[in-house]
């Protein structure tokens, strides 16, 4: 399986990587862990001896980027495990296992935390890591104290959702010039942002992944459908953060929650990325859920 469209488009990913990780301005490092399913890449941050937090990124990104203005401030509270997703832009390395027919998700998740002999967890998960860590706290309870998902969680129509998202990408994905690229990055924030003009490597780096990242390779991780059940009996281990500018039909997945007594709360002035651009706000939650309403520990 290629992450990347090719050999010299994966060094331009992974040099950028290693320029984003500069930017967390906190300790931290590196793990490259055997699993079933290849190699798997995790960043750790924090002390040893605070709450375990497992971090998860979405489909197109992975996790130097997708926590640089988060980790200072949750690794002060927790030590921090972000996980490069196999089959994601990262520098994690799936094998000839990772298949739709033999890759298990939920297993997977499991091989990474007896890795670091954690009993239990917390986890926060943004867009598709919200749903990975959703389906995993589906599967794995006992496991899990407490879950915070944002811009993201349980699936109830996922190839609706997905073509809503490819044709928010169009037309400019047809011609993915810089410019281009840059303007899909602003339909999916939210409107008049300036986190691309402050970070300018941000957006460097996640141009770079839409335009060499294979996605495909993502195909491998399939989606369970949301049930009500299932998620009724986990309900008060979650917290859905959700964007003020979601990029889905927002009032569909709050009737959602709503239906199912969920926690949530809408970000104002958030759009998808919605911790790269409230991330102040998106700690004090993520820091507020975990420690008043439970830890998780070793």
């Amino acid at each position: 399986m290629n992450i990347f469209k090719s050999e010299p488009a994966k060094e331009q990913v992974i040099n950028s990587y290693n320029r984003i990780l500069d930017l967390w301005a906190t300790e931290y490092q590196e793990h490259d862990i055997e699993t079933e399913y290849g190699m798997t890449h995790c960043i750790t941050s924090g002390n040893q001896e605070n709450p375990p937090l497992l971090l998860f990124h979405g489909v197109g990104d992975n996790s130097a980027v997708m926590w640089m203005l988060n980790i200072k401030e949750l690794s002060q509270c927790f030590y921090c495990i972000a996980v490069d997703t196999l089959g994601g832009p990262g520098k994690s390395v799936p094998n000839e296992t990772y298949t739709k027919r033999s890759f298990n998700q939920v297993d997977w998740i499991d091989q990474i935390i007896d890795n670091f002999n954690l009993k239990s967890i917390n986890i926060a998960g943004v867009s598709n890591g919200g749903y990975m860590a959703y389906n995993y706290t589906t599967a794995r309870s006992d496991r899990v104290s407490k879950v915070v998902c944002l811009e993201g969680g349980m699936v109830t129509k996922p190839i609706k959702t997905m073509i809503r998202t490819i044709l928010l990408m169009f037309p400019e994905i047809l011609i993915p010039t810089q410019h281009n690229m840059l303007k899909i990055l602003k339909k999916m924030s939210s409107p008049n942002t300036d986190i691309f003009d402050k970070y300018p490597l941000l957006a460097e780096h996640l141009i770079l992944l839409m335009k060499h990242h294979n996605q495909q390779a993502m195909f491998v991780h399939t989606l369970e459908k949301y049930d009500k059940q299932k998620g009724a009996a986990i309900k008060d281990k979650l917290y859905f953060l959700i964007a003020e500018h979601h990029i889905d039909h927002k009032k569909d997945f709050v009737r959602i929650l709503n239906d199912g007594g969920f926690h949530y709360k809408v970000i104002p002035h958030a759009g998808h990325g919605i911790n790269h651009e409230q991330p102040n706000l998106i700690n004090r939650e993520i820091i507020h859920f975990i420690r008043e309403i439970g830890t998780g520990g070793h």
